[in-house]
């Protein structure tokens, strides 16, 4: 009897509102591949989307917060089929995971980022004043997006702990001698976007971005939404952030 191939492990390594769930169910669109949300979030166990009523359980929060080396085992020995399982971790999110994976070369690491910095916070914004961190677009469409205003020191501070993420994940990964996909949020959504993916996990083909994505849910134009818009970009003036700020697009 031939024996079972051991299936690709991988993370996606991210950033607040950097479109990881969308990014998440476009992998698990692909028929070799199991993408779990938030595993290690502080309140839920974030299966992938399409195992979420289903029944389907990896554990309770409080079993895998006492075993998290046991938990991510698990996770590995359950890909359902598929010849590639993984999930995605935020920033720093449930260190003994983070420091597990990170240390694990076995693991195939994504990593994720946006290079719209102010959309990216003003997204951040958006999702902690409505509590809607995640829309998909068949359960209808979100509320209508409220004003925020953006305190220029809060949205430096975003940056500055954004980029000493990615510097100190990919000054380890190069140290350890580790490979990574990057891929960008901006890229995702164009053909070919998240191929630099599938070549890492060493997949063909190309997945069926079906019926349930995410919607988008800040504008185009985030003078529709920065109450305090010209504010900011007279404090942002002659930056690359104040092009960012406005820049049209996603």
């Amino acid at each position: 009897m031939a024996e079972l191939k051991a299936p690709v492990r991988f993370v996606i390594l991210h950033a607040t509102r950097t479109g990881s769930n969308y990014l998440c169910t476009v992998l698990n669109s692909h028929p070799d591949i199991l993408c779990h949300h938030e595993i290690f979030n502080p309140h839920v166990v974030g299966v992938a989307r399409h195992l979420q009523e289903s029944g389907f359980t990896l554990g309770a929060i409080d079993e895998r917060d006492r075993e998290p080396e046991e938990f991510l085992q698990r996770v590995w020995r359950t890909p359902l089929g598929r010849a590639a399982v993984g999930f995605k971790l935020c920033l720093w999110q449930h260190e003994p995971a983070w420091r597990a994976v990170l240390a694990d070369t076995s693991v195939r690491k994504i990593v994720l980022k946006r290079r719209n910095r102010v959309k990216a916070f003003v997204s951040l914004l958006l999702a902690r004043q409505t509590g809607e961190w995640v829309v998909y677009d068949d359960r209808g469409a979100p509320a209508p997006r409220p004003k925020v205003t953006v305190d220029r020191d809060l949205l430096l501070e975003n940056i500055a702990l954004h980029e000493r993420f990615y510097r100190e994940t990919e000054a380890w990964l190069t140290e350890t001698g580790q490979d990574y996909a990057q891929l960008w949020y901006e890229d995702l959504f164009a053909p070919g976007g998240i191929d630099p993916a599938l070549a890492m996990l060493g997949l063909e083909g190309e997945p069926a971005r079906p019926e349930g994505q995410t919607w988008k849910l800040a504008p185009e134009s985030l003078r529709d939404t920065v109450a305090n818009f010209d504010d900011l970009s007279r404090a942002l003036r002659g930056g690359d952030l104040e092009a960012e700020l406005h820049a049209l697009g996603r």
